[in-house]
């Protein structure tokens, strides 16, 4: 077994090291983003989660309808250059906003940003395998996640701190910026950034169709695609009632939704930290399952319990649990695909979720309307636990994760 100390330095080591930093500064900007975005929509217009869905729509669709074609071109272009070029154009979309931030043009940069991102995303998740080492895979995304980790845990509340001295226009500059740095540590890799095995150019929606396929026919991705998708029926509309459970049942703040947030990215970087470290010692099917019970109980608990010192541990849960979950499928989904399709892989997973959170979105905003946000969130985490129980008491779906 490899030390700690020598599993630490065949991560870091090369191009994971510049591509980690990299996020880890535009991921920074992302959490200040995303306050100044809940600041305009929760407490300067005031709106209600009707609005916060339309915002999560805007999000999602470009995922729905960009993401197998978008796998598609990364599988054929120069993920390295793909990656470049995707944060170049977010950075000027985020810092448009600066000079004009009405709601509108809001929802429409939020738009353009998820259909640039669709390309970004698995451009980065495709080119992992190909700058660490197969054997501290799982390691090397631990850490990738610690990127957003370590800026979850101070960015919100700096970012709500950061609003009060300055003002939203300030953080939606620094995220712009953000961008811009990211790209050129992307650009200082070595790893030249090209597909191996690329095939001969093929029809665009043939290649699509191959990946589509591809993910049908594997046991392994085919499963974790039916496990995550019915997860995501009940967790996709989830966020935006959760910010109106901040607001309209816990009575916090903008700066205490900044520290929640930050309690999330303390539990998420502990465990982010122990999995990069510890690597194969864990089972990939008790981190999932075990991930997901967790989920659902700790959701339950919030419900009955709606008090603030309440909250506050349950961020920290969800935090490690939501790194427990996410780490060992994308680990899975990056061994059962090869690299020459991995992107179209990732890209038609990616669509697949966006399927069932609009599905989500809506009928949770409906539910919401009539029976109240926290009926809602009760049934969410009840309904987590008993598919998750139902769904590895089969031993066909054990296996997958072996």
């Amino acid at each position: 077994m490899l030390s700690k100390d020598s599993n630490l330095r065949r991560v870091f080591r090369g191009d994971f090291s510049k591509l980690w930093v990299g996020q880890l500064i535009s991921n920074f900007g992302d959490n200040f983003f995303y306050i100044g975005l809940m600041a305009t929509i929760l407490y300067r217009m005031k709106l209600g989660a009707e609005y916060l869905g339309l915002l999560m729509v805007m999000m999602a669709v470009p995922t729905l309808v960009f993401g197998p074609i978008a796998g598609s071109y990364v599988d054929r272009w120069n993920r390295k250059h793909v990656m470049i070029v995707a944060d170049i154009l977010r950075g000027m979309i985020v810092l448009s906003l600066v000079f004009y931030a009405e709601l509108w043009y809001i929802y429409g940069s939020i738009f353009m940003l998820a259909v640039v991102s669709r390309f970004f995303y698995p451009a980065q998740t495709a080119i992992i395998p190909d700058i660490v080492d197969k054997d501290v895979l799982m390691s090397a995304n631990s850490f990738s996640q610690t990127t957003y980790m370590l800026s979850a845990i101070l960015g919100p509340a700096l970012g709500a701190a950061l609003i009060g001295f300055f003002s939203i226009d300030f953080v939606f500059f620094f995220d712009g910026i953000s961008f811009f740095i990211s790209a050129f540590f992307i650009l200082i890799m070595r790893f030249s950034g090209a597909v191996k095995n690329r095939k001969k150019k093929e029809n665009v929606w043939k290649e699509t169709l191959e990946g589509i396929s591809f993910s049908r026919k594997s046991p392994v991705i085919r499963g974790i695609m039916i496990y995550v998708f019915v997860l995501m029926l009940f967790f996709g509309g989830f966020s935006p009632l959760f910010m109106i459970f901040i607001r309209d049942v816990l009575k916090l703040g903008l700066f205490q939704l900044g520290v929640l947030q930050g309690l999330q990215g303390v539990g998420s970087l502990i465990a982010s930290l122990v999995i990069g470290i510890l690597g194969a010692a864990f089972s990939k099917k008790n981190m999932v399952f075990g991930a997901s019970l967790t989920i659902g109980a700790t959701l339950s608990v919030l419900v009955i319990f709606p008090y603030p010192f309440v909250a506050f541990q349950a961020m920290a849960f969800f935090g490690i649990s939501v790194v427990f979950f996410n780490t060992p499928l994308t680990t899975l989904l990056q061994e059962a695909a090869p690299d020459n399709i991995r992107g179209r892989v990732f890209g038609a997973f990616g669509a697949l979720m966006q399927v069932a959170a609009l599905t989500s979105m809506a009928v949770e905003s409906i539910a919401a309307g009539i029976l109240g946000v926290s009926i809602v969130m009760f049934f969410v985490g009840i309904l987590t636990i008993t598919f998750s129980l139902a769904f590895f008491s089969k031993k066909k779906n054990r296996e997958i994760f072996r």
